[in-house]
This record gives structure tokens, sequence and C-alpha cells, in this order.
């Protein structure tokens, strides 16, 4: 569980970053911080693993040694922190794709 939050980080999270309600304005003093990451699989470096792998006879954890250790998949967006209000984190229509549009919370 990470540790709590102190006044000035908690004011940073005062409003749900979907709705701009502020948070406990639905009457439940509960909220959700998010952090949305987006990456990309690097085709080309799977590919030179497994192509190692072939040429070892199959054996991916000796090829996982031997390798390289290359980033196979690539962050293609700046992360997002968003506060979330009980009631929209509730929402089923709300997608992580959809979360990721709101600015979300000034770092």
């Amino acid at each position: 569980m990470s540790e709590g939050m102190r006044e000035a980080e908690l004011r940073k999270y005062c409003k749900c970053s979907i709705c701009g309600k502020k948070i406990g304005e639905a009457g439940m003093l509960l909220f959700w911080r998010v952090r949305i990451e987006r990456f990309g699989v690097d085709l080309g470096a799977v590919q030179r693993q497994d192509g190692l792998a072939a040429m070892l006879n199959g054996h991916a954890a000796l090829a996982r040694v031997m390798g390289p250790d290359e980033e196979m998949a690539k962050a293609v967006m700046e992360p997002v922190t968003l506060a979330v209000c009980e009631t929209c984190a509730c929402q089923k229509d709300m997608s992580v794709a959809l979360m990721a549009q709101h600015d979300g919370v000034p770092q």
C-alpha cells in the first residue's frame, strides 16, 4: 500500500480530472489516483531476441541471458496522473484511452 498524502499533495487531487467536480461532492470522500502510461512493442527488438532464441535451439531463457537485454517496448506518450472521483471511476463506459485524453494533475 502506498503512503498517505499530506495537505500539499492532496490539494493537487482536490478535483476529479474527468468531471471537474470536487472530490467528495458526490458524498464519498474516496478517490482514485490513476497513472496512465502507453507503450508500443518494438517489433525489431522482439524479432532479434526471437532470432537469438531460434539460433540457440529454442532456449528462450538462454537467449535472455546471452542477449543484449534491449527494451522490448517503448513509451509512446508522457505518463498522465489523474484524480478520479468514485462516480467517474464506476462508470462502465469509462475506458483507459478516454481517461488518458484528460489533462491530468499538474506535477
